[in-house]
């Protein structure tokens, strides 16, 4: 993955988080040519990006992108979802494998049907409550500028960050864009959102929109 990203986006910085892995992560990622933060044990998803956000604005980055290093995410895929940044067409872009556009091919990744269902309701309420179309509310594939860095530094939730991201953002009046991308399938690894750990995500992911629409910005 990194020597890809490497291969599209020369120059680019790369980090990898290292979120209490037991393998050869680190080693691995630092051979291939990427600083790692390292924490010190396994803290999750929302303080692992948050990491990455702050390692951004500490070392005064315009842009940023995050992917999965599992193979879901083609860095061929990158300048999608970076350029609406660059062009300042947006502050925020979340990479969508429900949508298409002229000749992209669709995703070869799908999620279980019934994570598909729930993808798609909580997609349709993002839309509801802030009148703006959303498809894939849950991607990780996202990129962003200097807007969102400084954001998502000061405030990212842990255990629902990319749903909550994005209502965030909409209530601060970042501009929030969603453009369609190719997902694969994961080559190595299995998710941790198996049946049940799934629906108690989505409900509390469910909770948490309530919440987040009566909330209000701060």
């Amino acid at each position: 993955m990194i020597a890809d990203v490497q291969e599209q986006l020369p120059g680019a910085s790369i980090l990898v988080i290292d979120d209490g892995s037991r393998d050869d992560t680190v080693d691995s990622a630092r051979e291939a040519g990427a600083e790692v933060a390292v924490l010190p044990f396994h803290i999750g998803l929302g303080a692992a990006l948050q990491t990455g956000y702050r390692y951004a604005q500490e070392n005064g980055f315009k842009y940023f992108a995050h992917l999965d290093s599992d193979g879901q995410h083609p860095p061929d895929q990158l300048r999608r979802i970076l350029e609406p940044t660059w062009d300042d067409k947006a502050d925020l872009v979340l990479g969508s494998r429900f949508t298409r556009e002229g000749d992209l091919p669709g995703s070869e990744f799908r999620s279980s049907p019934l994570r598909r269902v729930w993808i798609h309701i909580l997609a349709r309420m993002v839309s509801g409550i802030h009148g703006q179309r959303f498809t894939d509310i849950t991607s990780g594939f996202r990129a962003g500028n200097h807007r969102a860095i400084d954001l998502f530094t000061h405030i990212y939730q842990p255990d629902f960050g990319e749903i909550e991201a994005v209502q965030t953002a909409l209530a601060q009046g970042l501009r929030v864009d969603e453009v369609p991308v190719i997902m694969l399938k994961r080559e190595l690894g299995e998710s941790y959102l198996t049946v049940f750990p799934s629906l108690r995500f989505m409900f509390k992911a469910f909770i948490t929109l309530v919440v987040g629409r009566f909330r209000g910005a701060h």
